[in-house]
């Protein structure tokens, strides 16, 4: 019985301190009735509304009660700053806002500015407490851009990063898209700010942003990048191959931004320019033209390009020792080659060939070592056809039966061995070998693929020339201090 007492007089306390509790709010201004939100007659909602349309946002009770809670005082607040008041004293809303009696606020050709949090506020007699009820307008409008840099020009150094933005405005927020050379640009997500890295000079060109909500037009920037880049050369020709007396030209392509200053050497010292010896622009092709070729012009020759980020280059060899040779097939002529095979070969030298070196052996697919070179000395007969092309004819004999071989030549003139031909693969009858293959001649330092003979005769040709290129250098030095 005593528990059942004691539960009973805390339930009576509580039950007085809520009552208390209500009533010294009420005493102070701030009784609050908590179905008030619910006596609204409207919910709070977003108006989502064209440019120039009009909206009613509502603000009144349900009063069918009748139980004294009327408003005597309403205000509005847009993005929380008082708007308008019913007064006393009165304060009107702006320009194209009208407050009804009922309190609603009508908003007339609305314009983007408009879009914000509107919040109405019901003040009632004591001692009920003011009611608060919140709208929001969104005033929809076509996206526009503002992009940056604002010139719509951006200028950065090649390996630089590259930073545009288009700044997108409208309302729902628009999605922005970039676009390069006319094709979309797969990015993972909608961005204002494109950024990357400028690692290649073709990444240069307009780049076009697109912002899109759904609302009018899409609006488009375009912004241009400029990748500067130090110069970069390309010669479709390393090795020319001429002779006394006639004219050459040695051409290199020039890419660069800044444009580059172009300067032609032979060997480290510039060339002298004449009538004789002259330069050549077309575009971005530079050409250094001998209209008449002496024997003292054979050598190294650098096309040098130089702007403000830095300095590219490309060699060129003017010689006249040969071309290299080039193998013609020759199946027909070898239906009934058991134990012998011929050859024809071609040789581009505008001045006469003294005399061939023909290599050849075994061929061996796999394996490491591989079988040993035979060297056969051709001489070439008297001809008095004046043309640059040479060809010989020759059969090799004792070779055989059912054997594949691989086969190169040099050839000779009286500037020098030219460089070895394409490697020439053949067979004598019955070997699994349809038709000869002539491929690509392999790495000069692999003595396993070509003859010892060859690559000393390539390094002999190559010191010579670079030891004349030095005393040339030399005397002109010498030359210019005395």
């Amino acid at each position: 019985m005593f528990f059942e007492w004691m539960e009973c007089r805390f339930v009576r306390v509580v039950f007085i301190v809520g009552v208390l509790s209500v009533v010294l709010s009420c005493d102070v201004g701030y009784c609050e009735d908590v179905s008030d939100e619910m006596r609204f007659k409207s919910v709070p909602t977003t108006v989502k509304a064209h440019e120039n349309n009009s909206v009613l946002l509502p603000c009144y009770l349900e009063t069918s009660n009748n139980d004294g809670a009327n408003s005597i005082r309403l205000k509005w607040y847009r993005n929380g700053a008082e708007f308008a008041d019913s007064g006393p004293p009165l304060t009107p809303p702006p320009d194209r806002f009208r407050l009804w009696e009922n309190g609603s606020l009508e908003a007339i050709n609305v314009q983007p500015q408009d879009t914000g949090e509107y919040m109405c506020e019901i003040i009632r007699p004591e001692p009920w407490a003011p009611v608060r009820q919140v709208h929001a307008i969104e005033v929809l409008h076509p996206p526009s851009i503002v992009r940056l840099p604002e010139n719509g020009f951006l200028e950065v150094k090649l390996g630089e990063e590259v930073q545009m933005t288009c700044k997108a405005d409208g309302v729902p927020q628009p999605a922005v898209t970039w676009s390069s050379k006319g094709e979309i640009m797969q990015l993972r997500d909608s961005r204002e700010t494109l950024t990357f890295t400028a690692s290649d000079r073709n990444l240069a060109g307009a780049y076009e942003c697109i912002a899109a909500n759904g609302v009018g037009e899409p609006a488009k920037a375009e912004i241009e990048l400029n990748v500067i880049y130090p110069p970069e050369l390309m010669s479709t020709r390393s090795w020319i191959h001429t002779a006394p007396d006639l004219r050459v030209q040695l051409e290199c392509k020039v890419s660069a931004d800044p444009q580059a200053v172009v300067t032609w050497l032979k060997g480290e010292i510039p060339v002298t320019l004449d009538q004789r010896v002259m330069p050549l622009v077309d575009g971005d092709k530079h050409t250094l033209l001998i209209r008449k070729v002496l024997r003292s012009d054979f050598g190294f020759y650098t096309c040098r390009a130089t702007n403000d980020l830095g300095q590219g280059e490309v060699q060129i060899q003017l010689s006249g020792v040969p071309n290299p040779g080039v193998f013609k097939r020759t199946d027909d002529k070898n239906l009934e080659s058991v134990n012998s095979y011929t050859l024809i070969w071609e040789v581009d030298s505008y001045t006469p060939i003294i005399e061939y070196n023909l290599w050849f052996r075994t061929y061996k697919e796999m394996g490491i070592h591989k079988p040993d070179w035979t060297k056969l000395t051709i001489p070439t007969e008297h001809n008095s056809n004046s043309g640059h092309m040479h060809s010989k004819l020759y059969t090799i004999k004792g070779l055989k039966e059912k054997t594949i071989y691989e086969a190169l030549l040099v050839s000779r003139n009286r500037y020098g061995w030219s460089k070895p031909s394409p490697i020439l693969r053949f067979a004598t009858v019955g070997a699994d070998l349809l038709e000869e293959i002539i491929t690509p001649l392999q790495t000069e330092t692999d003595n396993n693929i070509i003859p010892m003979d060859v690559t000393n005769t390539s390094a002999a040709i190559s010191y010579v020339h670079n030891y004349q290129r030095k005393l040339f250098t030399l005397a002109i030095i010498l030359f210019r201090l005395i």
